[in-house]
């Protein structure tokens, strides 16, 4: 074993540093490029709790064979992995999403609507992203728990089909 320096101390705390940010910015990216699909993921959170764990379930499984299909020594299944990996990070980025946007919409109204909806997204986010980060707590509860519902609310919002009612100007 190696003697631990204050730089590898540094070095962690900026890679989790890094981590929120990216998933703070993550989540706002999504609520402003896919708005009809982060509101679908809202909604299924809102009402349909139960069915929204049980797809949760059923992402968390093809994020578990995106995982073995990456460990495979071909790299060709390494690439495939990869693909299915992304895939199942961004459904839990969409499902994040649209959890994040129902604790803005919760957020706005303790506060009498007085606050522009992106604030309050913008504060919500980073709440869930800072709740995720808590050691222990945080880490071992909150983040899977977060990532169960947000990747069945992603998956719910995918399949759903939506209308497109926002047209490019």
């Amino acid at each position: 074993m190696g003697l631990s320096t204050i730089g590898d101390s540094f070095s962690i705390v900026a890679t989790l540093g890094g981590i929120a940010v990216t998933a703070w910015s993550f989540k706002i990216a999504c609520a402003l490029l896919f708005p009809d699909r982060v509101e679908t993921a809202r909604l299924a959170v809102s009402t349909k709790t139960s069915a929204v764990v049980g797809m949760g379930f059923v992402s968390l499984l093809a994020g578990v064979f995106s995982f073995i299909v990456l460990a495979l020594p071909n790299p060709f299944t390494k690439l495939l992995g990869t693909l299915f990996l992304a895939g199942y990070f961004a459904l839990v980025a969409l499902g994040a999403s649209g959890i994040a946007k129902l604790a803005a919409e919760r957020l706005r109204d303790l506060k009498g609507g007085q606050s522009n909806l992106f604030d309050s997204y913008a504060k919500a986010a980073l709440y869930i992203v800072m709740a995720a980060m808590l050691p222990l707590l945080g880490w071992f509860l909150f983040a899977p728990l977060m990532i169960l519902f947000a990747g069945g609310a992603g998956l719910m919002a995918v399949l759903k089909p939506v209308s497109a009612t926002n047209e490019a100007i």
